[in-house]
């Protein structure tokens, strides 16, 4: 019984000092786990360089990010009048080019009109002074040869006196053959001189009309030109009305980007919501030297030299103000939209023309008569040719900005539609 008592102090003895350190060790840790470890905390980083938002930038940033979210909203309103404007001007515009389409190739027809009356008139003049030399010969006969007249009356007696019938029928033949050719050179001098008051006044008309013409296409233009001003000014007010919203939203989407949170995903993606479309963006482009040859051409027929290669589709070309028009619009198309227009085709000879025209006898038009002949049209694709499509509706508000329509009969409720073809009008 001692000997067990004994053996037990002793293993008690043994565990108090283990058991003690343990204990101190366990303090230790409570104490060292309660202080702060102030020599360890760090300034947090700048929104800048974060890898990852703290809660509190996290916080701001959303904040940010929604306040950015309803200022873009309320603009909206903004936007949808600069749109409505836009859809009025695109019309009105696509409507003077129209107009002025029409009245210069009115003013051409009424010139060359005119020209021909005129060449018509220097004709009938010169049939009028060679009737009435004519009548001075016989005058001249008259009264130095004993022709004309005078010799019509000695023929007359001469055919009342002759001793036979025979004699007297060759005298009645001379006679009645001098009588008619007299009397045919005052028709024709009578003729010729009518002809001469009505070609006068078909030239006075004409040429009346020409400058009625040209007078009426100034107008259109004059119109055309302030409604295309306005366009401008509603695009850029579309641009500048958005343009502050989407710079201070690049660098704000970026910080939300970097964050795990779905509270800043969600942020970020009801922001990139309402910054949909807010790139619109005009593109001028330089005139290259080319299509230097300005010499009127017939329908068809322009040389290489009067024409100039389309941005984008070089075996495509056009007359030089034409293409450069056109070039701009593409390459202010590819800077919204990632890729420039898409051209099937543009100016056409004449052979060409009749290789549609067989291929397509209910769409082209008589060869020598497109448009495409003079490179005042082109057939575009890439989306161009459906009325339904952003493609389409960008052409609607654009192209007027740099002198391309769509004429009214290949309009969507025209007589033959044909949403992929542009007229250039300026």
């Amino acid at each position: 019984m001692h000997e067990i008592r004994v053996v037990k102090r002793c293993a008690i003895s043994r565990t108090l000092p283990i058991v003690g350190l343990v204990l101190s060790l366990m303090a230790s840790g409570l104490v060292m786990s309660a202080a702060p470890a102030i020599a360890d905390v760090k300034p947090p980083p700048s929104v800048v360089d974060a890898e990852v938002l703290t809660p509190y930038q996290l916080t701001n940033q959303v904040k940010a990010a929604e306040a950015l979210r309803s200022a873009l909203m309320k603009s909206s309103a903004q936007v949808a009048a600069a749109n409505t404007r836009l859809e009025g001007l695109s019309a009105q515009a696509t409507t003077l080019l129209a107009n002025l389409s029409a009245a210069r190739t009115a003013q051409v027809a009424a010139e060359t009109d005119a020209a021909a009356q005129e060449a018509h008139l220097v004709v009938l003049g010169l049939e009028v002074e060679a009737a009435l030399n004519a009548l001075g010969q016989l005058a001249s006969d008259s009264y130095i040869r004993g022709g004309g007249p005078l010799g019509d009356i000695v023929a007359i007696f001469e055919a009342l006196t002759a001793p036979s019938a025979d004699q007297n029928t060759d005298t009645m033949a001379t006679v009645q053959y001098l009588v008619d050719g007299r009397a045919r050179l005052f028709e024709r001098l009578e003729v010729l001189r009518a002809d001469q008051v009505v070609t006068s006044a078909r030239a006075e008309a004409a040429s009346k009309q020409a400058a009625a013409a040209a007078q009426a296409a100034a107008e259109a233009k004059a119109k055309l030109d302030a409604v295309i001003a306005q366009q401008r000014t509603a695009l850029e007010s579309l641009q500048n009305a958005q343009a502050d919203h989407v710079g201070r939203a690049a660098g704000l989407r970026g910080a939300l980007l970097r964050s795990e949170s779905r509270i800043a995903r969600d942020a970020d993606r009801r922001l990139a919501q309402a910054l949909q479309g807010q790139d619109f963006k005009l593109l001028m482009d330089a005139s290259p030297n080319c299509g230097k040859d300005i010499a009127h051409y017939p329908n068809g027929r322009f040389p290489a030299t009067a024409l100039c290669p389309l941005y984008a589709a070089p075996d495509e070309g056009l007359p030089r103000d034409n293409a450069m028009a056109f070039n701009a619009m593409s390459r202010a198309y590819e800077q919204q939209t990632g890729s420039p227009l898409c051209v099937t085709d543009a100016y056409r000879s004449y052979a060409e023309q009749i290789v549609v025209k067989l291929a397509t006898p209910e769409l082209a038009a008589v060869p020598g008569t497109s448009q495409h002949g003079v490179g005042l049209a082109v057939d575009l694709c890439g989306g161009v040719q459906s009325f339904a499509t952003a493609a389409h509706l960008w052409m609607d508000r654009n192209g007027p900005l740099y002198g391309w329509f769509q004429p009214a009969w290949a309009d969507s409720s025209g007589a033959l539609p044909e949403p992929w073809h542009w007229e250039f009008a300026s």
